[in-house]
């Protein structure tokens, strides 16, 4: 079985082979089946095709006499160009143009579809509007450029006081003046929390009223610091070039207050729907909420970009110190060696039984060489994105999701910069983002994977298993 690569793949042991195409392969693959009749026509196709060309009478035999169905005008012209405009002295011109159109049309079923069989039938039935192809033409960013202000806008609230709109520390400062009435500082910040929350309050209506919503930033809050990360990473991913000048709106819940739980979970899960795609954040942990959130978005068939930091070994020691900061700033009374252990607890805390050096530092901090320990602590953060990103890309049961109403099977875009993440926001809005098809042999079995060049995700995925392929058809196309 010819399998097909694209440039820059590691070698892997599940592929097979790259073959030559042949006449019959290219319509297998453009009909979703092998060919039910066995006549030979290679040698009378390979003619046409390296001389006057392939018109579309004769694609039209050449599938009957295999036993396939007819396609229509519009069909074949979208094969030859791209387009659903017929000419009639439109002609595949070569192996390799037949291969390229076939492949733009795989692309377009596994994407709308997630079925290429289907997808062949339903644009070859003469009863089918072509039109319907104009919902993956590209958008052309003046739409978004030329879009009104809002009439009530978010009032941003800075990363340093959106830890204010949480519940955790609303209860810490209540426990702080049970205990002590007089506490002047406590007192402060209640003020400030609750000018803060106001200002929260209207952001909530102004996203709830806001005509547009882009994105849906997922993000899952604890500590004061994660609140701070958001904020920037949040300010980097709209602030790129890429996305400055269109005038996206997106809902970020940390620039948001609802009171009851009820409303919250009812608001955010507007916005869901709302959202053209969800930017997901990784971070040092993560909660039930967001990754159901992502689930979500991937049920409705939406994009989800995934955040996961990439951390360098050359600036591993600068994001330690600059985590490091962030949390002294949520801690009373910071003991800089205290920090270091706390993030090793959260980023490596197996380590703690597992480490003859953290093992002594756990018990007499005061002993720690304090740059081992930053040298320690970088690799531990960075070790722990790289996996979470190897794992969401290659083997986490959230990387995949079905569309809940088509059955089209979506994959998660895991991105390692805030760069990628602008980039593939506006891709997905513009609906420019490319793909380039796959084939990878398990067994006998021969599975389409459909991978976003700017990430290398998996995007969409048909599987080779012909006992599921019969029975999810059989019951999503039965509707």
């Amino acid at each position: 079985m010819r399998v097909r690569r694209g440039p820059g793949w590691k070698n892997d042991n599940d592929w097979g082979a790259i073959m030559p195409d042949s006449i019959c392969s290219i319509l297998a693959d453009l009909t979703g089946q092998d060919a039910p009749f066995g006549q030979q026509f290679e040698a009378e196709a390979k003619k046409l095709l390296s001389g006057t060309g392939l018109g579309y009478s004769q694609l039209n035999e050449l599938l009957l006499f295999l036993g396939y169905d007819r396609l229509t005008p519009g069909f074949f012209q979208y094969l030859v160009e791209g387009s659903t405009e017929y000419k009639s002295t439109a002609a595949l011109r070569s192996i390799r143009k037949f291969r390229d159109g076939v492949d733009r049309f795989r692309k377009l079923a596994i994407l709308n579809f997630g079925n290429v069989k289907f997808g062949f039938k339903y644009l070859s039935d003469p009863n089918t509007d072509l039109d319907e192809l104009a919902g993956t033409t590209p958008v052309d960013p003046k739409e978004f450029k030329s879009r009104h202000d809002p009439l009530l806008p978010v009032d941003p609230i800075p990363g340093g006081q959106t830890y204010y709109l949480g519940y955790l520390i609303k209860r810490e400062l209540d426990d702080r003046l049970r205990l002590d009435p007089e506490d002047k500082e406590a007192k402060r910040q209640l003020q400030d929390r609750e000018r803060i929350v106001e200002k929260g309050r209207r952001n909530h209506q102004a996203y709830l009223a806001s005509d547009h919503m882009d994105v849906y930033v997922a993000t899952s809050m604890r500590e004061r610091h994660e609140y701070q990360i958001v904020s920037q990473v949040v300010q980097k991913v709209f602030q790129n070039p890429a996305l400055l000048r269109l005038k996206l709106r997106w809902f970020d819940p940390t620039q948001a207050y609802c009171e009851d739980r009820i409303d919250k979970g009812l608001a955010e899960g507007l916005m869901l729907k709302r959202a053209a795609c969800t930017l997901y954040l990784a971070q040092e942990s993560d909660t039930f909420g967001k990754d159901s959130e992502l689930a979500s978005t991937l049920a409705q068939g939406k994009p989800v970009i995934a955040y996961i930091p990439r951390v360098s070994k050359k600036r591993q020691q600068a994001y330690v110190e600059e985590l490091l900061e962030m949390v002294a700033k949520g801690v009373p009374e910071p003991d800089e060696r205290k920090l270091v252990l706390g993030q090793l607890r959260v980023f490596a805390p197996e380590q703690a039984w597992t480490d003859p050096e953290v093992k002594k530092w756990v018990a007499n901090p005061q002993a720690m060489d304090l740059d081992a320990a930053k040298r320690k602590l970088g690799e531990a953060i960075r070790a722990h994105y790289d996996k979470r990103a190897d794992t969401l890309k290659t083997s986490h049961p959230l990387g995949i999701q079905v569309n809940l109403e088509t059955g089209v099977a979506t994959g998660v875009l895991v991105a390692r910069t805030t760069a990628e993440c602008a980039d593939l926001i506006r891709r997905i809005l513009t609906r420019t983002l490319e793909f380039q098809i796959c084939e990878k042999m398990v067994g006998d079995s021969r599975y389409l994977l459909l991978r976003e060049k700017t990430t290398d995700s998996v995007f969409r995925v048909v599987t080779g298993d012909r006992f599921l392929t019969n029975a999810f058809w059989n019951f999503y196309l039965a509707k």
